[in-house]
């Protein structure tokens, strides 16, 4: 199984994971993290311990969906993952992202799912309003 964990500033990653349980039902192994109280070593060290946790196995990944890209949850994400090197780092984590994430965990690899992923959150960004033109 490829684990979900969402790294965020603030509350973001909890309401984004709470929104895809309230679509899809219960997510095991999807959790949310926020950087909010704590340094850089100090995320680091909470996001290895999700990574080394009981829930996940030996054979089992995890995709790191993060915020923003060049941030300290991006910062801390990179850190805990060199110490691992199994496990991928996915920014700009948006609701798409994740409701395909969920669907499609269980049938693809690791390396599928996170490509497909980011297309899947790409794909979903869009100009809006009788103002894009200008």
């Amino acid at each position: 199984m490829i684990n979900g964990l969402v790294i965020t500033h603030g509350d973001v990653g909890r309401e984004l994971v709470r929104v895809v349980e309230m679509i899809l039902g219960p997510i095991d192994g999807l959790s949310a993290l926020t950087n909010s109280g704590k340094s850089v070593q100090e995320l680091t060290d909470a996001i290895g311990a999700r990574l080394s946790g009981p829930a996940t196995g030996a054979e089992a990944r995890t995709l790191l969906f993060i915020d923003d890209f060049g941030g300290s949850c991006a910062n801390a994400a990179q850190l805990a993952v060199a110490e691992g090197g199994r496990d991928l780092i996915l920014t700009g984590v948006n609701l798409a992202m994740l409701l395909d994430y969920a669907t499609w965990r269980e049938t693809m690899s690791a390396g599928e799912l996170s490509r497909r992923l980011v297309e899947k959150g790409r794909e979903a960004i869009f100009l809006l309003g009788p103002g894009r033109e200008d």
